[in-house]
């Protein structure tokens, strides 16, 4: 017994180092592509295409081609059966009842069939365990090491073994599965930039319909490199040998890979192609967009800082370098022309903004954004985006802070309503900014209770919050823990026994800290703040104006 335990140990120990050694990570990462989504969906369809083989052939009598996966989509029973071997079905979430029923509430018994062959090829590996006396080494020891195929590494099934359920090799791995593909492929470049892909089958030794699973994975740059290339994708599934891809970029590098896939499953992929890159010269950047002016703040000696937002390109033919910025503006001179100062800066191409800094207040602006690439020694620049906004000081958005005075609570009761809502002025006590909102009390005894709901529009310090909420029985409501130079909108309902009546809303502006803390002698923390600042901006024929209180 004790022999026993020394070699079961001895052998855990010799089958941990062999699955860390650089040779076993190798091998099971080019087995763990048997057991992709793609392969799972094509089998899926296989056997679709099995189960209505006699139809197939009699419309395709000379050779299985995509024409069999197109009647089967248009066929009223196969296309029940091809459903959920498309891409779009998940199964970890939902139940194959659920997912057919909406589809097919009257008959599918096809599509349901269909999703729990596929559910089942996604848990068990193809092949079949061994006998359990054929156990041997850590196989044969009594311990339970899994529960299921997910759980063992490359094509290892969990497999019993008279006393426990260990990971094993199984037999029959390859039966009924066809051949790979010759490994060399062959590309065509058309003009219009599409490329196809052509391979070929040694014999097909597979009494089912065969489906080919193509993938890629390319890598930028002037040489092909497959340690920066991105993860394998899959780009086609065809009964085809050959396949056209439309969405070829230039600049990259790209490799490929075929796998042969019937109902039984595949023999995995085949070895990665030569390297293959497109003849044609990759296309300038596009141009930047969306451009906006997001915030303008206060800075040193009176200058103004503004911050250029704009949207970074999806999928451009190279990545982008650098973006190069230029702003303008016009100053007044004792000549009759006025001077046209200009001012640049480049920033890093992954970054979707800017701060432009020296600005001067009540000034207009155009700035300028291009994107820059280089292909070699070739600087590729995409067309200039501009967009136009000032630094003019707006007297409308300066809250009337000299004017006011900070109120007590009772002081603001008997105020008179002209309108449905009426705000009072901000006030902060018990350490948090705070205002009342009051609305008319119609007398209405229908009316049991009123939902009041606040947030923020936007803010000088880009601090937002979500929507607050609260009930109240009255005809006024403390709104709490507001925040500092911010726009909020308050909407009140009137809840009645039956229904609920129109909504009213307004909005209000908060004070800037300084301002609050100018009427009071007690301590109040907070940064300090600059002047208001209303930016407005044009872009194209569009143009919009933003209220900003901006701090420093």
């Amino acid at each position: 017994m004790f022999s026993r335990s020394v070699n079961v140990c001895v052998t855990l120990c010799l089958w941990i180092t062999a699955l860390t050694s650089p040779g076993s990570v190798s091998a099971r990462k080019q087995d763990d592509s048997f057991f992709t989504a793609s392969i799972y969906r094509a089998r899926c369809a296989s056997r679709c295409l099995s189960l209505h083989i006699t139809r197939i052939s009699a419309f395709f009598k000379h050779s299985q081609n995509n024409g069999s996966l197109v009647w089967c989509q248009n066929h009223k029973q196969c296309s029940k059966c091809l459903e959920p071997c498309k891409e779009s079905w998940d199964l970890k979430e939902n139940q194959c009842q659920d997912l057919c029923e909406p589809l097919f509430p009257k008959k599918h018994y096809e599509c349901l069939t269909s999703c729990e062959f596929l559910k089942s090829v996604e848990g068990v590996k193809q092949g079949d365990c061994p006998a359990p006396e054929k156990a041997s080494g850590f196989a044969a020891a009594c311990v339970e090491s899994c529960e299921e195929d997910g759980e063992c590494s490359t094509v290892k099934k969990c497999c019993p073994n008279g006393c426990g359920h260990t990971c094993q090799l199984p037999k029959n791995l390859y039966k009924g599965v066809p051949l790979k593909p010759r490994k060399e492929l062959v590309f065509l470049e058309q003009p219009s930039g599409q490329l196809e892909i052509r391979w070929s089958s040694k014999f097909n030794i597979s009494v089912e319909p065969v489906l080919y699973v193509v993938q890629r994975r390319w890598n930028y740059g002037i040489h092909p490199s497959e340690d920066d290339a991105t993860e394998w994708q899959t780009v086609a599934q065809t009964a085809e040998e050959h396949v056209q891809l439309a969405d070829i970029r230039a600049s990259r590098w790209y490799q490929f890979r075929v796998a042969a896939v019937n109902v039984h499953g595949t023999r995995g992929f085949t070895a990665p192609s030569k390297h293959f890159r497109s003849s044609r010269d990759p296309s300038a950047p596009p141009s930047p967009t969306n451009l906006c002016v997001t915030n303008i703040t206060l800075g040193d000696e009176g200058m103004l800082t503004a911050r250029l937002n704009w949207t970074l390109p999806e999928e451009p033919d190279i990545p982008v370098h650098h973006y190069k910025v230029f702003w303008s503006w016009t100053v007044p001179t004792k000549s009759m022309v006025p001077s046209k100062k200009k001012r640049r800066k480049t920033t890093n191409g992954a970054q979707s903004w800017v701060d432009l800094e020296g600005l001067q207040a009540n000034s207009s602006y155009t700035v300028e954004l291009q994107a820059v690439t280089y292909w070699g020694q070739v600087r590729l620049k995409s067309s200039k985006a501009s967009l136009h906004f000032s630094t003019t000081q707006s007297n409308e958005s300066v809250l009337k802070s000299k004017k006011e005075e900070i109120s007590p609570l009772g002081s603001t009761l008997a105020k008179r309503l002209s309108g449905p809502l009426e705000v009072g002025t901000p006030f902060y006590q018990d350490g948090q900014l705070q205002v009342r909102v009051y609305w008319k009390n119609r007398g209405d005894p229908a009316v049991s209770r009123y939902h009041v709901q606040w947030m923020t529009e936007y803010c000088s310090h880009n601090e937002t919050r979500g929507p607050e909420k609260s009930v109240t029985q009255e005809n006024y409501i403390n709104l709490p823990g507001l925040l500092f130079s911010c726009k909020y909108k308050v909407t009140v309902h009137m809840l009645k026994s039956k229904r609920r009546s129109k909504d009213e809303s307004t909005t209000f502006l908060t004070p800037s800290c300084a301002t609050i803390r100018s009427k009071t002698h007690k301590h109040i923390p907070c940064p300090g703040e600059g002047g208001n600042y209303r930016a407005s901006e044009s872009f194209g024929q569009a143009r919009e104006s933003y209220g900003f209180l901006f701090h420093q």
